[in-house]
């Protein structure tokens, strides 16, 4: 289900990584985005790191995550690590 939605939504995180390939036409790398899940469905605590060498797209990417929403779970909050490959062409 977390799949899904993300993979729906990710015109958002193209977006950022877009915006980060007018800098540098050649950047490539993972952001791993860490968020929970709330009772509600709703995200909170998002932060973003891994080895994409520029702050502002795992930023950027990281904040998408929190206008997304998600099914209540079953059994209380979720914490998921999610992780993005992004690379140019």
């Amino acid at each position: 289900v977390i799949q899904r939605i993300v993979r729906a939504n990710f015109g958002r995180f193209r977006a950022c990584y877009e915006s980060g390939l007018r800098n540098n036409p050649n950047l490539q790398g993972r952001v791993v985005v860490r968020f929970v899940i709330g009772r509600d469905g709703r995200v909170s605590n998002v932060g973003g790191g891994g080895d994409l060498p520029d702050a502002g797209v795992t930023s950027c990417i990281a904040r998408s995550f929190s206008a997304l929403s998600f099914p209540r779970p079953e059994g209380g909050i979720v914490t998921v690590s999610y992780p993005i490959m992004v690379s140019p062409g």
